[in-house]
């Protein structure tokens, strides 16, 4: 490795956390816009809770509501079959909107 390229290994080592405030510096607001915009596909929650913190305009899909979708797609499919339990789905769709609410989502 040439001189030029090397650098000191303290420098490999030492890492500093990053603040942003989105409140007072418009460039970090825009730092965590863009991050909430990347990370809204996978991790649609963090997005939502960029977006709540810091009243980000945005329009990543409620978690919520899909979280949602995706237990009465599966209800459904579960009445289709042999052993559906009306009681032990409405047991669990209670505890999912606790759950839910908890999360503030």
């Amino acid at each position: 490795m040439a001189a030029s390229m090397a650098r000191p290994a303290s420098h490999r080592t030492t890492r500093q956390p990053v603040v942003l405030d989105p409140a007072g510096d418009p460039y970090a607001r825009v730092a965590v816009e863009a991050y909430a915009q990347a990370c809204a596909e996978e991790q649609p929650w963090l997005a939502e809770a960029l977006q709540r913190q810091y009243r980000l305009a945005g329009a990543t899909p409620s978690s919520a509501a899909a979280i949602w979708r995706t237990f009465h797609e599966a209800q459904q499919l579960a009445r289709e079959g042999d052993n559906y339990d009306e009681a032990a789905w409405t047991h669990v769709a209670l505890h999912l909107c606790g759950v839910l609410g908890a999360m503030n989502l």
